[in-house]
């Protein structure tokens, strides 16, 4: 006999659960009323009494109750992920198709949507909001409440960066610097001298730098959450390392750590109020403050990561030397981001290429010669 599941806080929907003849269990929510989730539920009764099977896809559930529902739970993200992901749903997925069923959904109409996308945001954002949403289908698929994604014909691949970094000049990290108040001004040098990620800068502790040995351990960031400091993970298993850590730098540090004290956790950087110094406010104080320098709007503080890497690359660094440095999870992602850095390294190789083809050239006059 078919079950009412009672309304959640967060749903707000009566649920009906039923068991077809084979003894698969089924369920369907997002019912305004316990009556109309009850009449539901009687007439998936009838049908399993007629020999009519119900499959899921026969439900027409739509977007929003099959992630409620369904794909949510099969989530094994962190909570960072997990948040950008209802961000995306909230914002991008659900007021296109939301309240859409699955089965209902059309490759053309997915096309228009990510088109629509490109004319708000860039095209790197557009393609994660388009696979996020093929992802969703593609577990309804694997689930039996699709028979096939609509995303088959829409043409769908990782986003890429589309814009060459471009590092600030030595003058210009001086002049932003410059723009801080003493206390918030370590920031842009830790960044600049270690190429660190924003969260791993603000997330940097004392038990991480060793000034003996002239080392930083980089196995923590901070949190975006405010019930925690650090998070559990990192972006990926690459981002754990090891780097140099700069005379210069050590000396700022020491001197900041002085006059400013440790925030909480052993921080060194800390707010004005000596709490956590969260990044979404450090970003903005960023943008606030290098506004009079006319830098280009979307360049914030992950442009200090770039320069740093300019500068190592320019002093000899090889592509390996780098991926280890940043800590990217694979040399392609280096590449992607950071190739068009490598000119001389690019006119070296061909410089490898005329010094063979020479020597192949003298071998066979030789040879010929004899």
């Amino acid at each position: 006999m078919a079950s009412i599941r009672k309304p959640t806080k967060k749903s707000g929907t009566y649920g009906i659960r039923w068991r077809t003849r084979d003894g698969r269990d089924c369920e369907r929510g997002g019912f305004a009323t316990e009556k109309e989730a009850h009449q539901y539920g009687q007439e998936q009764e009838a049908l399993e009494r007629k020999n009519k099977n119900t499959k899921p896809s026969d439900l027409k559930i739509t977007v929003r109750e099959f992630v409620a529902e369904v794909y949510a739970k099969t989530l094994d993200v962190r909570p960072q992920t997990r948040d950008d992901y209802n961000l995306s749903l909230k914002n991008w997925v659900y007021p296109a198709f939301g309240d859409v069923a699955l089965v209902d959904i059309k490759p053309a109409e997915l096309k228009a949507w990510i088109i629509e996308m490109k004319q708000t945001v860039s095209e790197s954002y557009a393609q994660k909001h388009a696979n996020l949403l093929g992802g969703i289908l593609k577990c309804a698929v694997d689930n039996n409440y699709l028979d096939k994604s609509p995303f088959g014909p829409v043409k769908r691949k990782k986003a890429k960066r589309v814009t060459k970094v471009t590092p600030f000049s030595k003058t210009l990290v001086k002049q932003i610097a410059d723009q801080f108040a003493e206390r918030f001004r370590l920031l842009i040098w830790i960044c600049y001298y270690t190429g660190m990620r924003p969260s791993e800068a603000l997330g940097l502790t004392m038990d991480q730098l060793d000034f003996e040995n002239g080392h930083i351990v980089i196995d923590r960031q901070l949190s975006r959450f405010t019930n925690t400091v650090h998070e559990k993970y990192l972006k990926t298993t690459k981002s754990h390392r090891t780097i140099g850590f700069s005379k210069k730098l050590q000396v700022l540090i020491q001197e900041h750590v002085a006059k400013f004290g440790l925030g909480p956790n052993n921080l060194i950087l800390s707010n004005r109020s000596g709490n956590v110094w969260r990044y979404h406010d450090a970003a903005e104080m960023f943008r606030e403050k290098v506004r009079p320098l006319g830098i280009a709007k979307g360049m914030g503080l992950h442009q200090l990561r770039h320069t740093c890497v300019s500068i190592l690359i320019a002093r000899g660094s090889n592509i390996k030397e780098v991926q280890e440095w940043v800590g990217h999870e694979s040399i392609q992602e280096t590449m992607d981001t950071y190739g068009h850095l490598f000119p001389a390294a690019m006119t070296k190789l061909s410089d490898h290429l005329d010094a063979y083809d020479d020597e192949e050239d003298d071998n066979l006059r030789i040879s010929l010669a004899n």
